[in-house]
């Protein structure tokens, strides 16, 4: 009885994803992070079924979340984000709704945006590269 019901769980769980699957962030274990080719620990990446990236980092000082959406391809905060801790993220529309990001200084912003399926890389509001590894 107990594995029917696990079964049966998981079963409406993957529907759910699937169904979901471009609002749903699940995390990537074995992505890396770097900023201005430097390795960073601590910051937690997780994808969609489109490739968009979500970069967390829980840890002060500094803690942030920003997404990197193939549809616009702009970096910005989101602004609806339910997660459950170190595992998937839910945003509310297939599109998720995100601050952008301001630059520091009076120049223009420009993220110079590069996503492949392997690799992301955009500039962040501080003008550090950023780079992150999928898979």
């Amino acid at each position: 009885m107990l594995k029917t019901i696990l079964i049966l769980a998981f079963v409406v769980m993957m529907g759910f994803i699937l169904v979901n699957r471009q609002r749903v962030f699940i995390r990537d274990p074995v992505a890396t992070v770097y900023r201005n080719e430097a390795k960073q620990s601590g910051i937690h990446v997780y994808i969609n079924y489109s490739n968009d990236v979500l970069l967390e980092k829980e840890e002060e000082p500094g803690a942030y979340r920003t997404i990197l959406q193939n549809w616009d391809q702009k970096p910005g905060t989101p602004s609806d984000l339910v997660c459950i801790r170190w595992m998937a993220c839910l945003t509310r529309d297939d599109h998720a709704p995100a601050n952008p990001i301001v630059r520091i200084g009076r120049s223009k912003y420009d993220p110079e945006v590069t996503m492949t399926s392997r690799e992301v890389s955009f500039v962040d509001a501080a003008g550090t590269r950023v780079r992150v590894e999928l898979r």
